[in-house]
């Protein structure tokens, strides 16, 4: 694609789709069916399937803010 910045270097840091996106899928996954087993297999453990919805809601709030914040110095 022209312009794309991935064409000639590979971007610096870990939170680049290439890289993160495998990484999240799993861990999306492992967590679905944990959560799917408590949420049926322990009914009275069902609090930790909520617990697991809210660290992923605050990793995705988190990995927005990390990739969409400018880099570089002041730019007003």
């Amino acid at each position: 694609m022209p312009g794309s910045p991935y064409l000639d270097e590979k971007p610096d840091g870990i939170l680049t789709w290439p890289m993160l996106l495998p990484v999240l899928l799993c861990i999306f996954a492992t967590e679905c069916i944990v959560g799917v087993w408590i949420w049926t297999s322990f009914p009275d453990w069902r609090f930790i399937v909520y617990i697991i919805l809210g660290i992923d809601l605050v990793t995705l709030i988190v990995i927005y803010i990390m990739t969409t914040r400018v880099k570089g110095e002041n730019l007003e």
